[in-house]
């Protein structure tokens, strides 16, 4: 064999080699309680040994979006969906994301910033939602209730659920409010011990802010004050539970540890505090107290990888809005699946020479 024939069959070779490395690092293999994203990802009580990771020839397809397949209401009528919608922006743009019952009651958690209010529209109306049965706000900073003065001028809403926080330092604050009650949309403010129902068979527990604090509790206005005071909802749906904590800081997270409703943390799923910011929350015992299955980050630009990698080690499968897109979850009351619009990989590690 000549010398160049023999360096075209040695670097085929490497190719080769290379490409299997590749494909094996990109698909995994597929055990634990939650399959990969974008295909039916599982949590229930015990894991699912059926659950096969997908072909290595699978890795190598082109990306794919299902966007129709997530934001298609009649598909999952029937079940438990919650939606966290991606919100478009260069910077954070906030947090929405929609609980839909079995029975077809709707109920939209936060708005996003300003802008994000026509995207969330949009979005409500592929689905084919032109009125809210519920509309409830966390919190009064600007990028969880700006968006609802374009949502109300747009959206019916039947019930506007929210804290006894007025904030009328804030124009955002104050524009939705007003869209909000130029709509004649009744209000009402939920503290911890609070519950309540969307449809029949959804129940809701407030577990924060703490009861009969707010608004007296709030003096400076500050970030800390506004987030610590945040709501937080335990959410329960057949045998699976799900876990919603606003901007919470790790401050609030030690208190709701030793507070009476510490039992109430465990869940199945999770929604990760303040965006998956980890300088302000996320702390390890809060993290294990609640031991999700499933965590989804609501963060349109993903800044997390250090706390996914962290919830990847408590055996959580984690999803977020930055990397996945529009993010679908529904639940039978016995399992819950996710289907992500897009799939995402982590970047390929270089070979060592």
């Amino acid at each position: 064999m000549g010398i160049n024939s023999y360096r075209n069959v040695r670097r085929l070779s490497w190719m080769i080699v290379s490409l299997a490395w590749l494909l094996a690092g990109c698909t995994g293999d597929g055990s634990g309680p939650v399959q990969k994203e974008g295909t039916a990802a599982t949590a229930s009580a015990k894991a699912d040994p059926s659950a096969a990771a997908a072909p290595p020839s699978a890795a190598a397809k082109p990306a794919e979006l299902r966007t129709d397949q997530v934001l298609d209401n009649s598909k999952y009528a029937g079940q438990l969906t919650i939606r966290y919608f991606y919100l478009p922006g260069e910077n954070l743009s906030g947090d929405s994301f929609l609980i839909q019952s079995p029975d077809g009651k709707t109920m939209l958690v936060d708005a996003g910033l300003p802008e994000a209010g026509s995207h969330v529209v949009a979005y409500l109306k592929k689905l084919g939602i032109s009125s809210l049965d519920i509309a409830l706000n966390t919190h009064p900073h600007i990028d969880h209730i700006g968006g609802y003065a374009t949502i109300a001028r747009e959206i019916g809403i039947k019930q506007f659920y929210m804290e006894n926080l007025p904030y009328p330092q804030s124009s955002a604050y104050t524009k939705a409010i007003a869209a909000l009650d130029a709509k004649d949309v009744p209000k009402k403010t939920l503290e911890e011990g609070d519950t309540f129902q969307l449809g029949d068979s959804v129940r809701f527990e407030v577990l924060n802010p703490v009861k009969g604090t707010l608004p007296d509790a709030v003096k400076t206005f500050s970030a800390p004050e506004i987030n610590d005071h945040s709501m937080v909802l335990r959410m329960t749906y057949g045998e699976r539970t799900f876990l919603f904590t606003a901007d919470i800081y790790k401050h609030r997270e030690t208190e709701l540890l030793s507070s009476p409703w510490q039992s109430k943390l465990k869940a199945d799923m999770m929604d990760i505090p303040h965006h998956g910011s980890e300088s302000t929350s996320s702390s390890t015992g809060f993290l294990k107290a609640v031991s999700p299955q499933i965590a989804i980050m609501s963060q349109n630009v993903f800044q997390s990888p250090n706390l996914k990698e962290r919830l990847e080690k408590l055996d959580a499968k984690v999803y977020s809005t930055g990397l996945h897109g529009n993010i679908l979850l529904h639940s039978d009351g016995k399992t819950i699946e996710v289907v992500t619009e897009k799939d995402w990989e982590p970047p390929s590690k270089p070979r060592a020479k």
